[in-house]
């Protein structure tokens, strides 16, 4: 018998990944994008030829001195200078499409450089395609660019004054996050700074301190989740109250259970509110769902 390939037994134990309560990930296509022939991890770094055709024009700008611009898993951080952030706090999230990246991102550029405002981006279009695949993790999804502001009131004005450059501009939804009007801006309070604790399902995952100071899991649900001793500030009411106004009373079916979820949308039973047939409605995100060509 022919013994089995180093690369081959690290693919096998990758397709068997424990995932946290110990189930087995069974994602497989996301196994499958980093090589034609076997499994491997999908934040695999791409090599320079591939960046000079998959980075982002905004890369090829020159940031001011004392600025630091490295790469941090699959992201591009771009720090100020003697710019110390606080541990955890609102955080700006920029979603974007293939089409529209390069546009978007030179618009943060240009905004956050000059007030010296840190901030992240995926660092290439292969990256950002991952992130929107169909079976992309729901919590991490549409999430291109991270901004953050060191207190409210920088939160507030860079989320005035980028609404209005970015107006216009479209994204995936983000479904962790709150939605700032109709563009591709949203909001989430999390951790600024990587720190970790244990779930209770054993798991190390990204953590925040709470009100007794105490390490609790950073929850990415795929829905926007406010911790309980965080105050919202004021100026996210209209904001909250336009979230909460979203019904499906307006569609001729009524909801009776959830089927299936990925990130192109959701699979439900459902009745017709007049006849009672009984339907499948099958949702459709845009912008998310993507295949691996980017469709």
């Amino acid at each position: 018998m022919f013994g089995i390939p180093r690369r081959l037994k690290i693919s096998m134990s990758a397709k068997r990944r424990e995932i946290p309560g110990g189930m087995v990930d069974k994602r497989y296509d996301v196994y499958c994008l980093a090589d034609r022939y076997f499994y491997d991890v999908s934040d695999r770094k791409a090599t320079a030829d591939e960046l000079a055709k998959l980075g982002f024009a905004a890369d090829a700008g020159e940031l001011p001195c004392g600025w630091m611009k490295f790469a941090k898993e699959d992201w591009t951080v771009c720090n100020p200078p003697e710019r110390q952030l606080p541990m955890q706090g609102w955080k700006i999230h920029v979603s974007a499409t293939g089409a529209n990246a390069d546009a978007v991102l030179e618009s943060v550029y240009r905004y956050c450089v000059p007030r010296e405002i840190t901030f992240k981006y995926l660092s290439g279009r292969h990256v950002l395609r991952n992130r929107n695949l169909k079976y992309s993790d729901r919590g991490s999804s549409g999430k291109f660019i991270t901004i953050y502001p060191l207190d409210e009131h920088i939160l507030r004005t860079t989320l005035e004054e980028l609404s209005k450059e970015l107006d216009g501009q479209e994204g995936p939804y983000i479904l962790s996050d709150l939605r700032w009007g109709n563009g591709p801006l949203y909001v989430r309070y999390g951790g600024f700074v990587e720190r970790h604790c244990i779930s209770e399902t054993g798991a190390l995952v990204g953590a925040i301190e709470d009100d007794h100071g105490t390490l609790v899991p950073d929850r990415r649900d795929p829905v926007f989740h406010v911790p309980a001793w965080v105050a919202v500030p004021e100026f996210f009411a209209p904001h909250v109250e336009a979230r909460k106004s979203g019904t499906t009373n307006d569609l001729p079916y009524s909801i009776e259970r959830a089927v299936h979820f990925s990130n192109a949308g959701g699979l439900y039973e459902a009745r017709h509110r007049e006849s009672g047939r009984k339907v499948i409605l099958k949702e459709g995100r845009p912008h998310a769902g993507l295949t691996i060509r980017g469709r």
